[in-house]
């Protein structure tokens, strides 16, 4: 930040200009989210235990019900989403890539707050990434084919393979694609259906998930985990994937949605976060004024 300033008798002029990092303060930034990325995922790899780990591969039952509905449910309800609503190519695109994309770091966090099974959790993050590099392709190639076979927009699925890579090496490369659509003015122009399409995929993401977990028999801890690990996607994997693939307004269109996902999902999961304890005190006031009546 440089300040100049011009005092005459009669005005003072300031001109502000804002330089942005490089060079070594850029490195000490990169160098200091590396830390604390390394951090939280060291924290959340103590909460699980090595037995209940394996364990889950033993007994597969609420890892395979968490993986259809990460590649099974989640892809087919964007692809309704995006076909009901009738969105332009790009939108539609869009939308289909979030749906494909695992689940991710925040996922798990989110487990953890709520008091889900965190080796569940950490169990579906793992597969779901390494099962993404087969399963993100053929659910892209079967559910954009509407739109793609048009000609309107060409999808280049060896750039998948890339951005799962590059989002494993840099968790924070695709932040300056996400502003972008802010900066540039195009969030703002966004339609209301396209907004309501962002708040709709999670939520129909959680609500599913949690009702297969259900019907399954699954315990609440585990209703829970699965509910979340459906509803929040891995967006970055889909930012560095539109970054690498798309160019000019076909990427913002695609950025604006991917942000508004990101808001939705993320708010939505911290209602469910904030719901928790709150479920638990009205418990405890409901058995606190039975045993007073009794």
């Amino acid at each position: 930040m440089t300040l100049i300033m011009d005092l005459d008798m009669n005005k003072t002029s300031v001109n502000t200009t804002l330089i942005t990092p490089s060079g070594e303060p850029s490195v000490i930034l990169d160098i200091i989210l590396y830390v604390l990325l390394i951090i939280v995922m060291f924290s959340l790899g103590c909460t699980a235990d090595e037995k209940n780990l394996r364990l889950n591969f033993k007994r597969p039952c609420g890892l395979l019900i968490g993986l259809c509905c990460q590649f099974g449910i989640m892809p087919l309800s964007t692809f309704l989403l995006a076909f009901l609503l009738k969105f332009k190519s790009s939108y539609a695109v869009a939308i289909i890539i979030v749906g494909c994309c695992p689940g991710g770091m925040a996922s798990n966090m989110a487990s953890y707050w709520v008091d889900g099974d965190m080796d569940l959790s950490l169990c579906m993050t793992v597969t779901s990434v390494l099962l993404s590099v087969i399963m993100m392709p053929l659910n892209l190639y079967i559910y954009s084919i509407p739109w793609t076979h048009i000609g309107t927009i060409i999808i280049p699925y060896k750039n998948l393979g890339n951005s799962g890579s590059l989002c494993i090496c840099n968790f924070f490369i695709s932040f300056k694609s996400l502003s972008n659509p802010l900066i540039n003015g195009q969030m703002w122009n966004i339609s209301a259906s396209v907004i309501c399409a962002g708040f709709l995929s999670p939520c129909i993401g959680y609500s599913l998930g949690f009702l297969f977990a259900r019907l399954s028999r699954q315990s609440w801890a585990r209703c829970r985990t699965i509910c979340l690990e459906t509803g929040i996607q891995n967006a970055y994997t889909c930012a560095i994937f539109i970054e690498l693939s798309f160019s000019g307004l076909i990427q913002q269109e695609m950025m604006s949605y991917v942000l508004i996902y990101i808001i939705a999902s993320y708010g939505l999961a911290s209602l469910v976060i904030e719901g928790k304890p709150l479920y638990k005190y009205s418990n405890f006031l409901n058995k606190t004024f039975t045993n007073f009546n009794s």
